[in-house]
């Protein structure tokens, strides 16, 4: 199936697709393709089920794709469906699926995924991101806006994000290069890696390891069980340190004070680490961390 819309203006695209993949690609074009085809001659009746329309808005248009959910037991993953859409530069998606992976390639204005078992994978986005996963893992471009991100098994990556982000997973790792404003994480039993933190942080964790490379303002609360934690902190501010772990070592290469330094710039950083057996490090930040 293949249909193309003359979509000027904002452009919001909303896609279901059950099982196979769905690929988006944003360009610098003022119309809207898709293209829907069978992965397998069992999935050829979804395609010709499938629903695609375009209806005008007050400002531009919205594109909905939909592939219906495969019945009976004899269908198999690999009789999925690839969705491949091309997109005008800065349409908002909105993405559905099950099983299907998700790939955003080039600059959209905003992503909302939900999957089960899908990965997901985006460029850059303007706006906001909202993903919510269960086992599949998720990799994010540079976020103008906010992120929430969420997976019980699935690791999540983002490069950075102008705004606040939120983060929980379970048995997945996290890594986040920058962040422009504070950051939330609840894991259990992965390892969670934050960048350069302009706003601090709360982390809560079980066993997995904490690493802050770079926090340059604001405060930094971490709740561990058995996982280590390291912090770098920049340079030139006013450091703040309360932590406590009952059988781990607490280690730093910054000496700590109780008053201020004179001469440091206006900025301070507050460190309130609780631990029950991991072991605590602060040192100062490397230039580039990112």
């Amino acid at each position: 199936m293949h249909r193309t819309f003359e979509t000027p203006g904002d452009v919001r695209l909303v896609v279901e697709d059950e099982v196979g993949l769905v690929a988006i690609t944003a360009t610098d074009t003022a119309t809207t393709e898709i293209r829907i085809e069978a992965d397998t001659p069992a999935a050829e009746e979804l395609v010709g089920r499938a629903v695609v329309e375009c209806r005008p808005t007050g400002s531009g248009h919205l594109v909905v794709v939909k592939v219906p959910r495969p019945h009976g037991k004899r269908f198999l993953r690999r009789d999925g469906v690839t969705t491949r859409v091309q997109v005008p530069e800065g349409a908002g998606v909105a993405v559905v699926t099950g099983s299907a992976d998700i790939e955003v390639t080039g600059p959209v204005g905003s992503a909302d995924v939900k999957t089960a078992s899908g990965d997901v994978v985006t460029d850059d986005v303007a706006a906001d991101v909202h993903v919510k996963t269960a086992s599949g893992d998720v990799t994010v471009g540079n976020v103008g806006g906010q992120i929430r991100a969420y997976t019980a098994s699935g690791d999540l990556r983002c490069s950075s994000v102008a705004g606040s982000a939120v983060f929980s997973t379970a048995t997945g790792d996290l890594e986040l290069g920058a962040a422009g404003n504070r950051v939330d994480v609840k894991a259990t039993s992965g390892d969670v890696r934050l960048g350069e933190l302009a706003r601090g942080a709360k982390v809560v964790n079980v066993s997995g390891d904490v690493r802050v490379l770079a926090l340059g303002d604001g405060a930094l609360q971490v709740r561990s069980v058995s996982g280590n934690v390291s912090v770098g902190v920049a340079k030139g501010v006013d450091l703040q340190v309360d932590v406590e772990t009952l059988s781990g070592t607490v280690s730093s290469e910054i000496p700590l004070v109780d008053r201020p330094v004179p001469g440091r710039r206006e900025a301070r950083v507050m460190l309130r680490i609780r631990s029950v057996s991991g072991n605590v490090a602060i040192a100062p930040a490397l230039e580039h961390v990112a």
